[in-house]
Order: structure tokens, then sequence, then C-alpha cells
């Protein structure tokens, strides 16, 4: 009897190398999440587990599009905002002129008039917002909506998009193009991260639009540029910090700041956190120390959506030690100390960020996706946004003029 010579299928090789690379992907994943993400409970630990045994049994039938996007989902059903899947792209791209969310509402301003943006490329944005914030999970309302938005903006290629934009209450469109994102191609000042001034004889105005490490002016961090502009704010008699636009960095930055409002070492929150190897979470209280001279003023932080992680920690740092009232909206709700993976997928490189802790404040309440509310709330209609009104500051100066 003739034997007969089976033959490899080269197409069923492919399918099968591609499969074992889609499963070896998604296992790893499974895994970094597992070992480090600050589960409440072994059931909590398995229900997740359970979702991603899901998606390994079915990594034959999904292209990679379909198992990026059902990871992405399983990802975003922690409700963290800390813990993502994101793929390290070289070149980005960022629309010239950004889009913003404000008052319900989306806007872009042109040429000086803010125009509510309705659709983008002829789909409606609220649709597109609805579906990207699927998997964008974690962080309060304001924050995902921020969040799908920057998601849905950013782009791989420099086309420009058609826009269709409320004028006069007439849709018409707008083309606006994208432009390469490049740190090094922006002006790297002071101003850019830390700016002050007085307002009136009486009231001092400092914005800080981050506390990341990154940030290096002449050899001076946030901390020092701080520094600086709170001495040409000494004679104030009140001030306002601004962090509205703040979305975190390192907390031990913004202690130096904070320090200055407190006599003495003064509890302002707690963290659960995973140990190595261990499934318990341990719990560590936070403490602010004094830093330099006491301030002695009267002392308002505005807030928002955008505002997160070590940010939101220098808003208890001040509002939950009593060193100010906060007026805004509520903020971002996340801080998690996350770790990062590199995880590759054929050609590809995708960074996995898993947080680490929970942040409880001192009143008891999770911070994440609870986020912290303001002392005073305010609300901007889209009439305030087309008259370019900074509403919040406006109340921050005139609760100062009434309360101090």
């Amino acid at each position: 009897m003739e034997k007969i010579e089976q033959k490899n299928n080269p197409v069923e090789n492919i399918e099968n190398a591609e499969k074992r690379e889609h499963i070896v992907f998604t296992e790893t994943i499974q895994k970094s999440i597992i070992d480090t993400f600050p589960f409440t409970s072994e059931e909590d630990k398995n229900v997740f587990s359970c979702k991603f045994k899901s998606i390994i049994e079915s990594c034959g039938d999904l292209s990679e599009t379909e198992l990026l996007k059902n990871i992405r989902l399983v990802i975003a059903s922690l409700e963290n905002t800390h813990t993502d899947l994101e793929e390290k792209a070289g070149t980005e791209y960022y629309l010239e002129k950004q889009i913003f969310y404000k008052a319900g509402k989306f806007w872009i301003d042109d040429n000086g008039v803010a125009l509510e943006v309705v659709a983008i490329n002829g789909v409606a944005i609220d649709d597109l917002i609805k579906e990207k914030m699927k998997e964008n999970g974690g962080g309060t309302t304001g924050y995902r909506i921020n969040t799908a938005l920057r998601h849905l903006i950013n782009s791989k290629t420099s086309d420009s998009i058609t826009l269709g934009v409320k004028r006069k209450n007439e849709v018409s469109t707008l083309t606006v193009g994208f432009v390469e994102k490049k740190e090094s191609a922006m002006p790297v000042t002071s101003k850019r991260f830390v700016g002050g001034k007085m307002l009136d004889q009486n009231t001092g105005y400092l914005q800080i639009k981050s506390w990341s490490n990154h940030v290096n002016f002449d050899g001076k961090n946030v901390a020092d540029l701080v520094e600086e502009e709170l001495k040409t704010l000494a004679t104030s008699k009140f001030l306002i910090i601004d962090v509205r636009e703040n979305s975190g960095g390192n907390s031990s930055l913004a202690e130096k700041l904070a320090g200055h409002f407190v006599k003495q070492r003064t509890h302002y929150g707690t963290v659960l956190k995973r140990q190595t190897q261990e499934g318990e979470l341990v719990s560590s209280k936070l403490y602010l120390k004094p830093q330099g001279d006491f301030w002695d003023k009267k002392v308002v932080v505005l807030t928002g959506p955008k505002c997160l992680s070590s940010n939101e920690m220098f808003i208890m740092m001040m509002k939950d030690t009593d060193s100010a009232v906060t007026i805004g909206q509520t903020t971002g709700g996340g801080s998690g100390n996350p770790k990062s993976f590199e995880i590759p997928l054929g050609e590809k490189k995708y960074a996995l960020s898993v947080s680490s802790w929970k942040m409880i404040r001192n009143n008891g309440n999770n911070l994440e996706s609870v986020g912290i509310e303001p002392d005073v709330l305010v609300e901007t209609s889209p009439e305030d946004v087309i008259n370019h009104r900074d509403v919040e500051l406006e109340v921050a100066r005139e609760y100062l003029r009434s309360n101090g």
C-alpha cells in the first residue's frame, strides 16, 4: 500500500500561529491585571478572570480589531480610570483647533468664536461619544466624556475631518486639519504649566496645569515654579488656585504647595494597596506635612471633571483638611498609582496600565468613579461659553468678597 505523504497547509499554519499569538497576548494581559489590580474579594477577581477566559476560547474566531475591542470592554468593566490598554504608536496627530466639552455640549473655537459641534464626518458627535465611552471604564460622567472625546479625535494620520457646527442655529460645515504632535515643537515656558497674577489688590490667582515629574523649566520642576509664583502673591489677602485643567502627575510635588496651609502633620486620605504575591489589601494612611512658611489666607480651589489622580490628591489635601473651599464641578474620580506593562502583538506594541491601589477619603468615600464634589457647585450655560465667561472664577471671586 502506497504511503500518502501529508503536507502542511501554509494558510492553516499562519492561522494557527496568529491564534497562538492572540492567546498569549490575552493571557499576558489577564495575568498582569490579576496580579496587580486591587480586587476587594476573590469573587470579584474570579468573575473578572472568567470574562477573559471566554475571550481566550474564541481567539480563533476573532480578528485583531475584534480581539482588542473585546479586551478593552472587559478592562472597562473594572470601572477604573487608571487601568487601560493603548497602542504605542509612532507619530500621533491632534486637531489644529481643539474640540472641548462644556455646559453639556461640544464646542470648538473658530477665530475667537465658540461654535457648537454637532457632528464629525457626518455622524452625530453624541452617538460617537456614547460608543467610545463603552471602552473607557471608570471615572465620573464628565471625565468619561472628556476621555472619549480625546480618544475620538486622536489620529494616526494627518487627514482632516469635517465638523458639523452651529452658526446662529444653522448647521454648516467646518474642515479642521491635524498637525503632528511633537512636544518639542510646543513652546516650553513656565507659564505653560504654572502662572500667577493679582486679580485685584486683595486676590491672588495661581494656575497649575500639571504636577508632572517631566516638567523642567530652566532646571525647575512644578513645585519650584509654584514657589516662585507664590512669592509674587505674598501680599494677597485671598488666593484662588486653579487646577481645572490638571490631570495629575506626582503627588509629592503637590504636597509642597498644600503643606503651606497646615501647621501640623494632618491625615488627608487612605490607600488600599495590593502587596506582591498577596491577595489581601493593606491599608496605609496618607499625611500632609507643613512645608515652608504657613500661609494664613482664605483659599479657594477651582475644580472640574479633568481633575484626576495626583491632582485629586491635591484637592483632598486642601479640601479634606479644611485648608480651602472648592468651587466648580465634580472631579474626574480616579487615583490608582498604576503599574505599566509593554505587551507585543505581532509587529505592534501595546501599553497596559494597571491600577495598584484604591483611594479612600477621610469621610470613608471611595474616590474611584465618585470624584470630589465641590463645596460650591457652579453650573455653566451654553451662553456663558459663547460669551467666553469664566463663571467658576467669577463665583470664586464673589465668594471671597462675601466671606472674607
